[in-house]
C-alpha cells in the first residue's frame, strides 16, 4: 500500500510499513487490524494446528517468503467479505503477497470507508471490477484491461470481491459505491483448479487464478507465473493439513 494516512487516529489502520512480518501484505494487515473489534476467535477448520501468522498455513509449509514482491503498472484491492481474511483458505493474500500496490477493505453494506472512497476517486487509479458481465450494464462491459491510450495516465486498479460465490454477487449489486465503476470479465479460461473449497459451479475460479490470467493477458507474465506458482505450492500445503 502506497497511501496509506500516516496520521493516524484512533481506530484506524496501521500502516503496513509499521506493521513487522506483513510485508507489505494488505490483507494480513486488515486481518491484524479487525481481531481487535472481534468479539470471539475465528476458528477456521484445523484451528489446533501451529500456524505461521501469517500466511495461516501449517509453520512447516509456510510461504511467506516463497517469491518476491514485484513492481506492476497494475494496482490490486481485495474488498472481502467479513471474516473472508480469516480463513486459511483465502487466495486474496497470495496477490497482495506478489503485488507491491495492494490494498485490502472489508465490505461494508451500508457505509463507504473513507479511505477506500479516496482510493476509489484518486486521480492516479483506474478502478477496474473483476466480475462476469450476467446482468452487467453493456457500457461498463471491458473484455480486456485498458491500454495506456484509453487510461489517459492513470494506472488500472483490479478491485476483486473476495468471498465466496454468493457472497462477491451480493457485494456487487449492494455496494453503490461500485456501480458505475467498469467490469472486466475474464473469459476464455479453461475450469479452475482451486480444490480448496466447494465451488458452487465447476468452473469457478480462485482469486488468485483469476488474477494471474489477467496479468497473463496484459503481458505481466512473471507476475503471472509467480502467483500461480505461489498459489500451487500453498495449495498443496493448505491440503496436507485440512482437517
Amino acid at each position: 500500500m502506497t497511501t496509506n494516512n500516516t496520521n493516524l487516529e484512533q481506530g484506524d489502520k496501521p500502516d503496513i510499513k509499521d506493521s513487522v512480518g506483513f510485508k507489505n501484505n494488505s490483507v494480513r494487515v486488515l486481518r491484524d487490524y479487525q481481531r481487535q473489534f472481534s468479539t470471539r476467535e475465528f476458528k477456521a477448520r484445523g484451528y489446533l494446528l501451529k500456524r505461521c501468522e501469517s500466511c495461516l498455513l501449517a509453520e512447516s509449509k509456510c510461504v511467506c517468503d516463497l517469491v518476491p514482491q514485484l513492481e506492476s503498472d497494475i494496482g490490486v484491492c481485495m474488498l472481502m467479505y467479513h471474516a473472508e481474511y480469516y480463513k486459511p483458505s483465502n487466495t486474496g493474500q497470495l496477490i497482495c503477497a506478489v503485488i507491491k500496490d495492494n490494498y485490502a477493505f472489508r465490505w461494508q453494506r451500508t457505509e463507504l470507508e473513507s479511505t477506500l472512497e479516496q482510493l476509489l476517486t484518486n486521480e492516479l487509479w483506474y478502478p477496474i471490477i473483476v466480475f462476469p458481465h450476467d446482468n452487467v450494464e453493456p457500457e461498463r462491459q471491458l473484455q480486456q484491461v485498458p491500454d495506456s491510450l484509453h487510461l489517459q495516465g492513470k494506472r488500472p486498479l483490479l478491485i476483486f470481491l473476495d468471498g465466496t460465490w454468493r457472497q462477491a454477487k451480493k457485494m456487487f449489486v449492494k455496494s453503490p459505491y461500485l456501480s458505475n465503476l467498469p467490469v472486466l470479465q475474464v473469459s476464455d479460461i479453461a475450469k479452475g483448479n482451486y480444490q480448496l473449497r466447494e465451488a458452487y459451479h465447476e468452473h469457478h475460479l480462485s482469486t488468485v487464478e483469476v488474477a494471474a490470467e489477467i496479468f497473463k493477458q496484459v503481458g505481466e507474465v512473471n507476475i503471472a507465473e509467480n502467483l500461480n506458482h505461489l498459489f500451487e505450492v500453498f495449495k498443496d500445503g493448505y491440503k496436507e493439513f485440512k482437517r
